[in-house]
């Protein structure tokens, strides 16, 4: 027994004595080599699961640079360096490992090797780190530079592993059409970050112009991403700035306020956003006028009656019986609406089974609608709620 016990820790001094003459041995092949052998050294030990050569690699890869940056070998070999260092051969270096890079990322304009530095950041993690790539992008972002594989995966780097900074920019970034070409991948990189980002979304969307909130509402709105939260918040505040905008004032509709209006009600249909029912309701007559006053199209209104209607309520059931009492009685003087706009009203009302509206809907049977509209609102009172 004691004569395997000894044989086991003989065994055990062998090998790392085996393994400190290998690294000693790279070490000095590493230093003799030209930048070609230097490179191969690098890979043969990092396939030994020795991470000290490309470690010792790197520091010469900072202090050469000077005398070596446009090199080809010389790059190929910081981009082989930094590609070998992996978690399973980097254990207990992680820091030592990550302030060598950040050193590399900042010196080296190489877009080789940014990518493989952030490529290496996602294996070494760091508020460091992130913090470097942000900047990076930012630095981009605001002199508009050309999208390149280094930015790129700086883009996809924010989205997987970002805090609220990062979204913003990544955000700021799509809705300012810095890279119109690349606003889908800009999306979905913040699309993962937007749900702990609320505070940010609606602080931004407070501060932009109207034609901007409304960007903003359809980007979150569009992306698979953002939570159906996130989006009802954001259009329920953008609305109210519309209605509340002058306290004691009459809300206005007009113009751009109208179309931001417009879609803050897809967004609450989308999303089936009830807390923003009475808000909804409230709005109906403003928008009524304007459609009144050809601001708004019969297509147009019939899909906002549509979105209302969606997002059920009491407030807005009666509104829309109401409209539907004044159509049927225009419709008696021989001043018969839209059939687009009372299809909409009537399937809407139906859908909505509010028993408040049966009378508005049985007067419009006896009327002189075309037979569709007749159909439908037959169609609407056998789905009323008793």
């Amino acid at each position: 027994m004691k004569k395997n016990l000894f044989k086991q820790i003989f065994l055990v001094v062998l090998s790392v004595c085996g393994f400190c003459y290998a690294q000693e041995s790279y070490m000095s092949d590493f230093y003799k080599g030209n930048l070609v052998e230097k490179k191969q050294v690098v890979e043969s030990s990092s396939a030994a699961g020795d991470s000290s050569i490309a470690i010792a690699s790197l520091d010469f890869s900072i202090s050469a640079y000077d005398a070596l940056s446009s090199d080809a070998d010389f790059i190929n070999l910081v981009e082989t360096s930094v590609k070998s260092l992996t978690a399973g051969n980097s254990k207990g270096k992680e820091k030592i490992i990550s302030e060598k890079l950040r050193t590399i990322f900042k010196i080296f304009n190489n877009s080789k090797i940014k990518v493989a530095v952030i490529d290496a950041f996602s294996v070494f993690q760091s508020p460091e780190n992130l913090y470097l790539v942000n900047d990076f992008f930012y630095s981009k972002m605001q002199k508009s530079q050309e999208m390149d594989e280094a930015l790129l995966k700086a883009v996809l780097f924010m989205g997987s592993y970002g805090n609220s900074a990062s979204f913003n920019m990544l955000f700021i970034a799509d809705i300012l059409d810095v890279w119109p070409s690349y606003s889908a991948i800009l999306a979905s990189s913040y699309g993962g970050l937007a749900n702990e980002s609320e505070k940010e979304i609606l602080q931004f969307l407070s501060t932009v112009p109207i034609e901007k909130k409304i960007l903003i509402l359809k980007r979150l709105d569009e992306n698979p991403k953002v939570s159906k939260k996130i989006c009802g918040e954001a259009a329920e505040n953008a609305l109210s700035s519309v209605i509340y905008n002058i306290e004691g004032a009459k809300p206005d509709f007009s113009g751009s306020k109208l179309n931001l209006t417009l879609v803050c009600l897809q967004v609450f249909s989308d999303t089936q956003w009830t807390r923003a029912a009475s808000l909804i309701a409230s709005c109906f007559n403003g928008i009524k006028q304007e459609y009144e006053n050809g601001n708004l199209s019969d297509e147009d209104f019939s899909s906002t009656i549509k979105n209302m209607a969606s997002v059920s309520s009491s407030e807005t059931s009666s509104a829309l019986s109401s409209y539907l009492d004044f159509l049927n009685k225009q419709t008696e003087k021989n001043l018969p609406p839209s059939k687009a706009l009372v299809l909409s009203l009537i399937n809407s009302l139906g859908e909505m089974g509010d028993k408040a509206a049966f009378d508005s809907l049985l007067y419009a049977t006896y009327l002189d609608y075309p037979e569709e509209v007749i159909a439908a609102a037959k169609n609407a009172l056998a789905k009323l709620k008793w």
